[in-house]
Order: C-alpha cells, then structure tokens, then sequence
C-alpha cells in the first residue's frame, strides 16, 4: 500500500488518486521509476494550478486553462507528455469510476 505523502497544493483526496493511479500505472504497465515519477509531478502541478479546485472536478475549461498558461515556458516534448498523462489519468478514474466524463 502507499503511503500519501502531503504534497504543497495537493489536497489529500487528489494525492490519493495520484497515488492510486501511479501504482495502476507501475503494475499495469510496469513502466520504468523515472516515467512514474514524471507523471506524479505532472499530476501534483496540474493539480496545483487549479487554485482549489479537485483534479477529479477538472473541466475542458481548466485543460485549457492549464496549457495556455505553461505555454510560454514549456517545451513541445513536455507540454505532449503532460497531455498524455492526463488524458491516461482521466481515462483511468473513469475506468475506477472516479469521474463520469473525460474532459481530455
């Protein structure tokens, strides 16, 4: 079982589901500790960004809003990866039934 560890800015339901969702993603897919460690900080700064607001909450409108401001400082090889964790994360947590719609 992991352990939820308190992250700045990530309130602990949200910590849980990321948790929740990297250990998916580790025993799913085996995928590699650094992949793994990518897409938590990934999560743990979209979630950070949305000012409050739950990540299982998250809107098309909040997307948005995510992208276009790291647009600027952001590199097109970063900004992909961050779409593509989200989108595994929110096809996830429909998947665990967490979330009834797919804002990606």
């Amino acid at each position: 079982m992991t352990q939820v560890m308190p992250v700045a800015g990530v309130a602990p339901p949200d910590a849980a589901s990321i948790d929740a969702f990297v250990d998916a993603l580790w025993l799913e897919h085996g995928l590699a500790a650094n992949t793994l460690a990518a897409y938590r900080r990934d999560l743990q700064g979209y979630v950070s960004s949305m000012q409050g607001s739950s990540l299982n909450a998250s809107t098309q409108v909040d997307l948005e809003a995510y992208f276009t401001a790291q647009h600027a400082t952001t590199k097109a090889s970063t900004a992909n990866r961050r779409l593509t964790v989200l989108k595994r994360y929110f096809r996830w947590a429909m998947r665990e039934g967490l979330i009834t719609r797919d804002p990606t």
